[in-house]
């Protein structure tokens, strides 16, 4: 598949079957998500790759987060949600997680940072539609929690900018490739009068 095919074709599946991508493959996609843009050449992203027992064991590290965030603000968990924290990567045999890992440079940013890591995790994505994965990019709480993200071995500075679930589309859960509407999102920029 082409760069463009790929592009239009990704689409956010929520549950996704095996086979995930491994061996060659996930080389492929890693590879691939190594080349995203990157001012200064800094390097700033780091990934975490999740797969059978121990997905299932960072369920437990979920819920806990998730019991943590609650006590913090008082408020009582519920437990669906605690059995949804539990199971949450459980909708992909491959969770692919994508960090930011600050760096104090005089030069480059944190926001630019960031930026390379998002880009990274774009290029995953692109990469595993590309090869006949599917994918779905997620965040949400877990995201943004210190806990997650002191269990997945980034620092208090570092950032997660997604949980990249990496698997097959169930049979008939295919969507079609889709061209974007531009309209409202493009204008010729010209010089005052």
């Amino acid at each position: 598949m082409d760069a463009l095919d790929a592009i239009f074709s990704r689409r956010s599946t929520g549950r996704l079957t095996e086979p995930a991508p491994g061996g060659d493959d996930l080389q492929q996609i890693l590879e691939a998500a190594a080349a995203a843009p990157d001012h200064g050449e800094l390097r700033p992203f780091r990934f975490v790759l999740l797969t059978g027992v121990a997905k299932d064991a960072f369920g437990q590290v979920l819920a806990g987060a998730y019991l943590a965030r609650c006590e913090a603000v008082g408020a009582s968990p519920t437990p669906g949600q605690l059995t949804k924290e539990r199971t949450r990567l459980g909708r992909a045999p491959l969770v692919l997680v994508v960090g930011a890992v600050h760096s104090d440079d005089e030069v480059i940013p944190w926001v630019e940072q960031q930026a390379a890591a998002q880009a990274a995790a774009e290029n995953a994505l692109i990469a595993a539609t590309a090869l006949g994965y599917g994918s779905m990019w997620r965040t949400g709480d877990p995201a943004y929690d210190q806990q997650v993200k002191g269990a997945l071995g980034f620092g208090p500075h570092d950032a997660v900018v997604g949980f990249l679930y990496l698997g097959t589309v169930n049979e008939g859960g295919a969507k079609p490739p889709r061209r974007p509407d531009l309209d409202g999102l493009v204008t010729w920029w010209e010089p005052p009068a």
